[in-house]
């Protein structure tokens, strides 16, 4: 079968002395691997598509008994022009494809969230000003694609005091610390910033001034709720490389 689809890539990695291997999230068949014979010789018919965040129009021969299909056609369908140039930016999509490689079910279409991924990039791609703020945003959108999306309420979120309270791992709610062990205690500003961005979309998202520190508290609080729900080869290196991205930036920026 020949299949013609809209994809972003995850990851690649050298096959042999002259191909590659790409991992791509895919409009018709969600994540998989394919082939691609000579993507690393000069002149080859896929030129430079084959790099994270790339987002592409691809063909490829899929058969379902086979692990590994064979990619045939590669194009830019959307440029992001910036994010190449823009070393925060770079850092912020590649932390959005590593956990979208780890955490996505293989051969599962998701046609819903493949959309939310694409217009994530674009969007960050066009940021003038605190894309950090689509990070966040974004894994928690993968949180509820996955099945978990939080359970925030208003009036949980309202009871909270001055001391802040925990999120519940389990279900995401909001709430005073009851001392479970599924409990994350954060304060009362990084949950209402998590409650925020749960329940907004990106652009208003856009909107949210955080300073450093209640930005590492915050990632580290939806990063927590993820890794809770998907302990199993959850990557938790890269974060420190984006926090050290944050240091440099300016606040507000």
């Amino acid at each position: 079968m020949i299949i013609r689809t809209e994809a972003i890539v995850l990851r690649t990695l050298p096959y042999g002395e002259t191909s590659l291997i790409a991992s791509l999230f895919t409009r018709a068949k969600g994540r998989l691997s394919v082939l691609a014979k000579g993507a690393r010789l000069p002149g080859s018919r896929f030129g430079g598509t084959l790099q994270p965040p790339a987002c592409l129009q691809v063909v490829f021969y899929y058969k379902p008994s086979r692990e590994l299909q064979t990619l045939t056609e590669s194009s830019f369908q959307q440029f992001l022009p910036h994010i190449t140039q823009d070393l925060e930016k770079l850092a912020l999509s590649l932390r959005m494809v590593e956990l979208a490689q780890a955490l996505l079910p293989p051969e599962e279409p998701m046609p819903d969230f493949f959309n939310t991924f694409w217009d994530t990039l674009a969007q960050l791609d066009a940021a003038a000003k605190r894309a950090w703020n689509l990070l966040p945003w974004f894994l928690l959108r993968l949180a509820g694609a996955l099945g978990f999306a939080p359970q925030v309420t208003r009036a949980e979120l309202e009871q909270l005091g001055a001391s802040g309270g925990v999120l519940d791992l389990q279900d995401g709610r909001i709430r005073i610390a009851k001392g479970l062990a599924i409990e994350k205690p954060a304060s009362r500003a990084a949950l209402r910033a998590f409650a925020f961005l749960t329940h907004t979309d990106a652009a208003t998202a856009m909107r949210l001034q955080l300073t450093p520190a209640l930005r590492h508290e915050l990632l580290g609080l939806i990063e927590t709720y993820l890794q809770h729900h998907v302990p199993e080869g959850f990557p938790s290196r890269s974060p420190r490389v984006i926090e050290r991205l944050l240091e440099m930036r300016k606040p507000g920026s």
